[in-house]
């Protein structure tokens, strides 16, 4: 029964090598995950720094009002970066496509095992950047969220410790 075999197992490769844009792609999604936890972290110290500041003695409204725009800076320049690394990812994928389509259309055997495989490899480093997206976005509303629930709370305890006639 065994011997009857006729389903090969065999691995299908789609070549063996990354190319170059991918490697870049691998790159920019180190570098963007670098920065990304850099501005977490100094805006989160910055929020900190203030918060003591202004527990300590009461600061000036331009310098606290600067201190917001900073912080609404950084989450803007990680959210521009989630949107670029989403055209990025949709670029090297459509890049990875062309490439598989050129190959089967100069090999003139299309075979479907061939281009699922690269496909499937095509669709690698796509995924690695829409999970960086939706990870940068998700910290850039979180962060938003936080800024905002602390800017109100700061600004409640300033308008309470006003006296009333002012």
């Amino acid at each position: 029964m065994q011997e009857d075999q006729t389903v090969s197992f065999q691995p299908m490769g789609y070549g063996g090598h990354t190319l170059w844009f991918e490697n870049l792609f691998v790159i920019y999604l180190l570098y963007v995950l670098v920065m990304t936890v850099i501005r977490t972290v100094h805006l989160m110290w910055t929020l900190r720094q203030h918060r003591k500041a202004h527990e300590r003695e009461k600061p000036l409204e331009s310098s606290s009002q600067m201190v917001w725009e900073i912080c609404y800076s950084k989450i803007r320049s990680i959210r521009n970066f989630s949107h670029l690394t989403f055209l990025l990812a949709l670029l090297v994928l459509s890049w990875n496509v062309i490439n598989i389509l050129a190959s089967v259309y100069t090999a003139k055997t299309p075979s479907f095992t061939y281009v699922a495989a690269g496909l499937a490899n095509a669709l690698v480093p796509f995924l690695m950047g829409i999970i960086f997206c939706s990870v940068q976005f998700s910290c850039a509303m979180f962060l938003e969220n936080l800024v905002r629930r602390r800017r109100l709370m700061l600004d409640r305890k300033a308008s309470n410790s006003q006296p009333p006639g002012e």
